[in-house]
């Protein structure tokens, strides 16, 4: 009978369906079963039978019966009538008042799989609303997630988990969630799964976890697509070796100075909490190095008599990382590369002119060309960066161009900040 419309719309009229919200707080488990069961048969594509349910003055009741309930059967049926009613979109900011996704967020937790599988897809549905987004952020509900792909054997829960995944990571907060609970490393394990149905929607939500990471992305897939658009807070870790993780940079921060490869980083915007005067020399082989400006004067060449002026000044102490922000200090430098190249760049009548323009003044601020073999070696003059800083993570307008990779996404971030389109 559940099955037919019109035996839904009679139950509604004559109060079927409040009898049986009553009883789901009954005593008896087993009635709480049955009405539970009852309730998601009738719920199922009915819009009549979803608003008689949250209507009802024990719709609290029933919230709180999935929330504490300890019989799977009871929580599966309930997280399915959830699901039932959440289809409805003028129906779901309603059930978020209710605290629902505490609920659910405590189904993901249960061992039975039948639970799972309801409350991923109740969650699923519901992330679609703002306000339910926000609740979810409130729990732990996304780490959930990540344990259940970690932890299940169970081929469908896996494949509802990575597509609850999938959706979530449609948002950035999210996205930023999940990779904070580890989502990005338990993914890329997936992408390469057996698994028929659960290696392909993880390779979909990897590829959006890192649309919104571009850091992680050039990490994992060492090139961007046209269209990422570097800004800052983007850094390069380096190659992606197999078994690593990628790190966040507070972690790299927090980091001792040792001898592996610089992480490079992007940061031009920000207010200095102390004068920004990074101004240092460091010995290259075959140049000296300016570490505000990153520019060399290579052996044999007199440097500018501006320059033999700024050598009088007495040398100030490097600055200190900001590492209560959990990021480097604001690079002058790039900052300043950044105006010089807008003032050089915009004034030129075609965009074909303006990008080639910028692709030279990239070039050159990056290390420029190459003169001799001996210029190709940048490791003194980085190490000495890194011990002026006292991190391993330096900003990029200071590498010189130490990085082959380096011009790649100062031209993109240039590109940005001069407001060409996000294709070049």
């Amino acid at each position: 009978m559940a099955s037919n419309p019109l035996v839904k719309e009679t139950f509604t009229k004559i109060g079927v369906i409040q009898a049986l919200m009553k009883l789901i707080g009954h005593e008896d488990q087993s009635v709480q079963e049955m009405s539970a069961l009852s309730l998601a048969n009738l719920s199922l594509n009915s819009k009549v039978v979803c608003l008689d349910i949250i209507q009802d003055e024990h719709m609290t009741q029933l919230v709180e019966v999935l929330e504490d309930s300890s019989s799977p059967r009871i929580l599966s049926y309930l997280a399915t009538v959830i699901f039932n009613i959440v289809k409805f979109e003028a129906l779901r900011e309603q059930l978020v008042y209710l605290n629902v996704i505490q609920s659910l967020s405590a189904c993901l937790t249960n061992p039975d799989t039948d639970v799972c599988i309801a409350a991923c897809k109740a969650l699923a549905a519901l992330v679609a609303d703002s306000s339910a987004r926000e609740e979810l952020m409130k729990t732990n509900a996304l780490g959930s997630l990540v344990s259940i792909l970690k932890e299940s054997s169970n081929k469908e829960v896996l494949r509802k988990a990575a597509w609850t995944i999938g959706i979530c990571v449609a948002n950035e907060d999210m996205a930023k969630e999940l990779n904070k609970n580890g989502a990005l490393r338990v993914l890329m394990d997936m992408c390469t799964n057996d698994i028929q149905g659960v290696s392909n929607l993880a390779v979909v939500a990897l590829e959006k976890l890192l649309h919104y990471d571009l850091a992680a992305k050039y990490w994992h897939m060492g090139a961007l697509s046209q269209t990422d658009v570097v800004k800052d807070g983007f850094y390069d870790t380096g190659a992606h070796k197999p078994g690593d993780d990628f790190k966040p940079i507070k972690f790299l921060l927090d980091r001792k100075v040792d001898n592996k490869r610089a992480v490079l980083y992007v940061s031009s915007l920000g207010t200095d909490p102390e004068p920004a005067d990074m101004k240092s020399e460091a010995s290259t082989t075959g140049s000296t190095t300016n570490v505000k400006t990153g520019r060399g004067t290579a052996k044999g060449k007199k440097p500018h008599k501006a320059e033999e002026k700024k050598e009088e000044i007495p040398e100030p102490e490097p600055p200190k990382l900001q590492k209560d922000t959990g990021k480097p200090r604001v690079d002058t430098s790039l900052r300043e590369y950044i105006e010089e190249a807008t003032s050089a760049v915009s004034p030129l009548p075609t965009q074909a002119e303006q990008i080639a323009a910028l692709s030279v003044y990239v070039s050159n601020q990056m290390g420029g060309p190459v003169t001799s073999i001996a210029s190709l070696s940048y490791d003194l003059h980085i190490a000495q960066i890194k011990a002026d800083l006292k991190t391993n993570v330096i900003p990029i307008g200071l590498s010189n161009g130490a990085f082959s990779t380096t011009g790649l996404y100062c031209s993109k971030f240039w590109l940005t900040e001069l407001e060409f389109p996000p294709r070049w």
